[in-house]
């Protein structure tokens, strides 16, 4: 009866020293979680600007209804018009040229954010709340005519630190 107390004693050591060594990886799992930085920026930025150019090119062709006068992008790409309101987290500017000039243009969202990516994109600068940008540019045909499209988009989402 001795030998089993023993082992009891035994056993019952390890136990706790299994369940600190659990209990210190969760804590540290945790910690490590809630110290990193979220930003998904330029993934939205990306995601958007393939949303769209793929909303307005089908097979390399540009969607007829692009040109139309009452040209609803959020209808024709099934995008949250809310999203795109002044003084949101989120811009896209559509620009179609010919080879000669500017022949459609369509933006919305907060229209600093363009600046913004402009500075970002040509310059290598660093900047805590600068939004993330993407830009597409592709040529498709159009009426026989090959023009090119370019997508800007921004979405500057607030990622910070996770308080628990």
């Amino acid at each position: 009866m001795t030998k089993n107390k023993k082992a009891e004693k035994l056993l019952s050591i390890w136990w706790f020293f299994v369940l600190a060594i659990i209990a210190g990886g969760i804590v540290i799992g945790v910690l490590i979680y809630s110290s990193s930085d979220v930003d998904i920026n330029e993934a939205e930025a990306r995601v958007l600007s393939e949303r769209i150019s793929n909303c307005l090119v089908d097979n390399g062709h540009l969607k007829l209804g692009v040109f139309e006068s009452d040209f609803d992008i959020f209808d024709f790409c099934n995008l949250n018009q809310e999203v795109f309101e002044e003084n949101t987290n989120f811009y896209f500017n559509i620009s179609v040229y010919d080879s000669k000039s500017l022949i459609f243009n369509l933006f919305k969202g907060s229209s600093s954010f363009e600046k913004d990516c402009r500075i970002g994109m040509t310059k290598d600068v660093e900047a805590e709340y600068f939004p993330g940008c993407s830009e597409k540019q592709e040529g498709v045909l159009f009426n026989g005519e090959i023009v090119r499209i370019n997508v800007l988009t921004a979405s500057n989402q607030n990622g910070r630190k996770i308080s628990v």
